[in-house]
Parts: C-alpha cells; sequence; structure tokens
C-alpha cells in the first residue's frame, strides 16, 4: 500500500514543479536567475526545488530543465513497475549538475515522503560537453515510449473490463474513477 501513497506524493511534487515553472516564467523576465526571482517575489519561496538549484540557472533554463527532468514521470508514475532510478537521475541530470549541495537539499526535501528516492543514484558534476545552460537530452531515451507507439498498459481499464464493476477499492478505501490502476492490489 506505500507504494500508492509514494506514487500519490511523487504526483503531488509534479504538481508543484509545474507551478513553480509557471510561476517563474510569469514572475520575471527570462535572463534573471531563479534566485533573483525568489528574492524579488516571495510566492517562490513556497517551491522548495526553486532554492535548491543553481544561482546561476535563469528563469528560461530552469523552464526548460525542469520539463526535461519531469516530462517522463506521468508516464512512469503509471507504470506497473517503477522505474526508480530512471525518476531520480532525470531530475538530478537536468537540474542539478554540477551542484552537489543543491541536489543532497532536493533529495532531502522529496526523502520526507518517498524514503527511497535518488538513493544509489550517482552524482552527476557536470553535462558532458555542455556550459550550465545545456538541457540533458538524455531523458529516459530507451524507457520512454514514441507518442505514436502504444504502450503494453495502454488501456488498463479496457484490459480489465470483464471484471465487475466495482470489485476492486482505491488507495482511499472506495471505489474510484480508476479502479484497476497497476499498483493497487487485487481484491
Amino acid at each position: 500500500m506505500t507504494d500508492a501513497y509514494e506514487r500519490r506524493a511523487l504526483l503531488l511534487h509534479l504538481g508543484a514543479v509545474l507551478e513553480a515553472v509557471g510561476c517563474v516564467m510569469v514572475c520575471g523576465e527570462d535572463e534573471q536567475t531563479v534566485h533573483q526571482l525568489v528574492a524579488e517575489h516571495e510566492l517562490l519561496e513556497a517551491f522548495p526545488l526553486i532554492t535548491h538549484v543553481s544561482v546561476e540557472l535563469r528563469a528560461r533554463d530552469f523552464a526548460q530543465r525542469a520539463m526535461s527532468a519531469f516530462c517522463s514521470w506521468p508516464q512512469e508514475l503509471l507504470e506497473a513497475e517503477l522505474d526508480k532510478e530512471l525518476l531520480a537521475t532525470t531530475v538530478q541530470r537536468n537540474l542539478f549538475p554540477g551542484n552537489p549541495t543543491g541536489w543532497r537539499a532536493y533529495l532531502a526535501t522529496i526523502q520526507r515522503e518517498v524514503p527511497w528516492f535518488g538513493r544509489g543514484i550517482q552524482l552527476v558534476e557536470t553535462v558532458e560537453g555542455s556550459g550550465q545552460n545545456a538541457v540533458d537530452v538524455q531523458v529516459g531515451d530507451a524507457e520512454t515510449v514514441a507518442l505514436d507507439e502504444p504502450s503494453s498498459n495502454a488501456d488498463i481499464e479496457r484490459e480489465g473490463a470483464d471484471r465487475v464493476a466495482g470489485s476492486r477499492e482505491s488507495v482511499e478505501g472506495e471505489p474510484g474513477l480508476y479502479p484497476s490502476w497497476p499498483w493497487k492490489p487485487e481484491v
């Protein structure tokens, strides 16, 4: 059952990241650093991720890197078996290269809810052949599914259509909108 709560925590974190990116883009100029924006806009202090990234990271670069870091998360969090390493390495490689202090602070924040997140991940000091503004394009190379290629878990609801409606419980203990998500135990 903890798997469902950890997935929920990661989905909530993903939502906070998207909100942070939106706020950064609304609050400032592309060339301002995110730390300058935090100093100017109190509402940005609510997003720990922003305070952990490099002090040199500009708003536009933060938005690009955050999108690259988290773009695989929605699909990955719906897979029956989580690729825990992929979830953490995409974030570390895109938002924290050369920033071990920020990475450790970020991990401490996430690990309060998801203790396994980032464990055993080697710290990437720099992105090879690039400057601070580069985005790591290796995000999930082989692990992601092409947009026109259906996933093996593409239609979980339809695959279980022959089951009796409401025969499975939601995480909250009541029949849910999506009663057959892969990480829920069979009833």
